[in-house]
């Protein structure tokens, strides 16, 4: 109850009512996640706090990519954010959101250490392989058809999932919206936000100039994750120049 209460009332002043205003749960796990991380990152001390039997992972700093090439150093961690399991489902499970269903697409789980996916990350995820190639032209007709693309690889990966065995009845997997039509609000920030990084300012502005027609939400998200980005961050970054060209096209 006490975990439930919290992870509301964060949501609460985050994104407002998030339940009944139409904030998939991808949005609502991310704000979550990063409200932690900012709300945790001093244990009253200036220290990150310690979990037991390991290292500190609760980090409101993006850690340096793997060195792969050198087998004989200590390992870096992975670029991102990230927290402990159990605090992740300490959080997220009151507010009825599935892990299982976002992993691997907003999130990664490895030896009980939850990691945030930073957006440069999710490029293939958002912008399909080709629109990451250095160089090539793309329209919005080219990212709407991207967009169609993936949705029908989702839905495919999201039958897979729910296939029953043999002698099990079949069941939607957990987490995953049937009939999924339309990209949610946080992969198409992130979609912006990658436009942003690739220096796709045309683009950009077509999509930004959809999206705002189409509801305040993608707004919304945008103010409350760049309120909790950490600060100097890539993907604060990214944000800040998606926000200055809503401006421009407003």
């Amino acid at each position: 109850y006490v975990f439930e209460t919290l992870s509301k009332e964060a949501l609460r002043q985050v994104l407002g009512d998030a339940e009944t205003e139409g904030f998939e749960e991808d949005s609502r796990m991310t704000a979550l996640f990063l409200w932690t991380l900012q709300s945790t990152k001093a244990n009253g001390n200036g220290k990150k706090p310690e979990v037991k039997g390991q290292r500190s992972e609760v980090s409101g700093e993006e850690a340096e990519p793997e060195d792969e090439e050198d087998e004989d150093k200590p390992k870096k961690a992975k670029a991102g954010f990230s927290m402990p399991f159990d605090t992740f489902i300490r959080i997220t499970r009151p507010m009825g959101i599935h892990y299982a269903a976002l992993e691997h697409r907003v999130i990664e789980i490895e030896k009980g250490i939850v990691r945030l996916l930073p957006v440069r990350e999710r490029s293939e995820q958002c912008l399909g392989e080709a629109a990451t190639r250095p160089g090539l032209e793309i329209s919005l007709e080219d990212v709407k058809q991207m967009e169609l693309g993936l949705l029908t690889q989702r839905q495919q990966e999201a039958a897979l999932l729910s296939k029953p065995k043999r002698g099990q009845k079949s069941r939607p997997a957990p987490g995953k919206a049937q009939g999924e039509t339309t990209f949610p609000t946080l992969d198409r920030l992130h979609r912006a936000m990658l436009l942003f990084g690739l220096g796709r300012s045309t683009l950009l502005r077509q999509v930004l100039e959809t999206e705002l027609r189409q509801s305040q939400r993608f707004e919304r998200l945008a103010l409350a994750l760049n309120a909790l980005y950490p600060e100097n961050s890539d993907d604060r970054r990214m944000l800040e120049g998606v926000q200055a060209a809503m401006r421009g096209v407003r």
